[in-house]
């Protein structure tokens, strides 16, 4: 770590530079692939107050990243872009986007917290539309009602897996 750089947390964080020390935990990757941008490795990451960041790397990026940081591990992330978070349905409702770039250090760090940072929605703020509908949010629920995994192909040709289930409020 650089002497001369200070740990900052997710609602510090701002577009007008890429010199940033930040101590996060990985929460959930997928890869995805779009026509413009090629294929690219996007996470949800934390930290310690539970704020919640999208980011992402492009393929050339995408192996070293998957080695340096598993699932559920907490990371110390340095030198990093920042910008504004934008598309259809955005996975964190925080304003920015981290872009792990070429220089982007990650280290690990003897920081512990086994929350799993849920934020839970309650159905009665999906039923009543009270949320936005962009966000992408976390549920729990009992399955009640499981299909079977069907293969879908995408416009693309490449063939998804996907299963329809519905569930149900188990505070009732």
């Amino acid at each position: 770590m650089s002497a001369s750089r200070k740990m900052v947390l997710i609602n510090d964080l701002k577009p007008f530079k890429e010199e940033w020390l930040i101590r996060l935990k990985l929460l959930h990757t997928w890869k995805t692939k779009t026509d413009y941008g090629g294929e690219s490795l996007e996470c949800i990451f934390a930290d310690e107050t539970g704020q919640k960041i999208h980011s992402s790397c492009k393929r050339t990026l995408m192996y070293r990243v998957q080695r340096d940081i598993q699932l559920g591990e907490w990371r110390e992330l340095e030198n990093f872009k920042i910008s504004a978070a934008g598309g259809q349905y955005r996975p964190s409702k925080f304003q920015y986007k981290l872009t792990v770039i070429g220089d982007t250090k990650i280290k690990p760090t003897d920081y512990r917290d086994e929350n799993q940072f849920l934020s839970l929605a309650s159905y009665e703020e999906i039923v009543t539309g009270k949320l936005k509908t962009f966000f992408l949010i976390d549920v729990m629920g009992q399955v009640i009602d499981l299909g079977e995994v069907a293969i879908c192909q995408l416009k693309t040709g490449e063939n998804r897996k996907r299963v329809n289930f519905r569930l149900r409020d188990t505070r009732y």
